[in-house]
């Protein structure tokens, strides 16, 4: 079935309210993120047991504040379709590896997904994302404020449990790019519909969910933050990190290029999209 954003009645827009699509495709979401999630507990030999199951508490002090919401489902949904498809549908190219975070890096550092790319001489980048579907509140706020404050100190994302099977690395992942992408609800229960229902993964759609042009969409979202970034840090002068978003945005230009020339079309009036554009006001500097 296909959804059209005039179906949904005000009760569907409501914020509280989970469409069908996406309680299906919930359980496949949460088993897909759960089994592919970095264990911190692989990492005994450098952090310390002690250390380990300390931050393992702090984990657990957080989720006690959380409410398993309908933000937060969405949110994850779109995470896990993400998860998927860098890998199965290569939403980023080829070269290109989703390494999903711990909970530790998820709700203390920010990160949901670790974006690992590839460079033309087969060197590594990394670029920290965070995943969201609804705008205009506090949350949202607080992450920019904060990739704003790790520009200034010239610190960028810190993730502590990470581990590249590529590169061979294990251990604290320093000064990694941040930023927050997401798709307007309409948009994410269409992707919903088609990568699951409630028996699972829906393999017979891969090649809609492949050639799909939310990865354009991304893709934008991404660009128009790291540029956004780099033009602040070098108006602020924070002289090491513009290569380090130089370097982001040159690979991901490189694999824009590769996927040919198309345009966003309807998807530039995403409600994120445009939300993430108006947030990005606040790196603007008066020089």
């Amino acid at each position: 079935m296909n959804f059209r954003p005039d179906q949904f009645s005000d009760f569907e827009r409501d914020r509280n309210y989970i469409h069908p699509a996406i309680e299906h495709a919930y359980n496949t979401a949460e088993e897909t993120l759960a089994k592919n999630a970095i264990d911190p507990h692989d990492f005994t030999e450098l952090y310390g047991a002690e250390n380990i199951e300390r931050d393992l508490a702090r984990v657990e002090k957080k989720e006690k504040g959380f409410t398993v919401d309908a933000p937060k489902i969405y949110a994850e949904v779109l995470e896990a379709i993400l998860f998927d498809q860098i890998g199965n549908g290569d939403w980023f190219g080829k070269g290109t590896r989703a390494i999903k975070t711990s909970q530790y890096d998820d709700y203390i550092n920010g990160s949901d997904i670790i974006l690992e790319l590839e460079e033309v001489n087969r060197t590594l980048s990394h670029l920290s994302l965070s995943v969201d579907v609804t705008f205009g509140t506090t949350t949202e706020e607080k992450k920019f404020a904060m990739i704003k404050k790790h520009i200034d100190d010239e610190t960028l994302g810190e993730i502590k449990y990470f581990h590249s099977e590529r590169g061979g690395f294990q251990g604290k992942l320093s000064r990694v790019p941040q930023v927050v992408i997401g798709v307007e609800k309409e948009l994410l229960i269409k992707l919903s519909g088609l990568w699951a229902d409630k028996h699972g993964r829906k393999e017979e759609n891969s090649e809609e969910l492949a050639s799909h042009p939310v990865q354009r969409l991304i893709f934008a979202e991404i660009l128009l933050q790291l540029q956004t970034f780099r033009i602040y840090a070098e108006e602020t002068k924070k002289e090491s990190i513009v290569p380090i978003y130089e370097k982001s945005i040159n690979i991901l230009e490189e694999i824009l290029r590769g996927k040919g020339p198309a345009g966003l079309g309807d998807l530039r009036n995403d409600k994120v999209f445009t939300a993430i554009r108006e947030s990005l006001q606040v790196f603007k500097t008066l020089s």
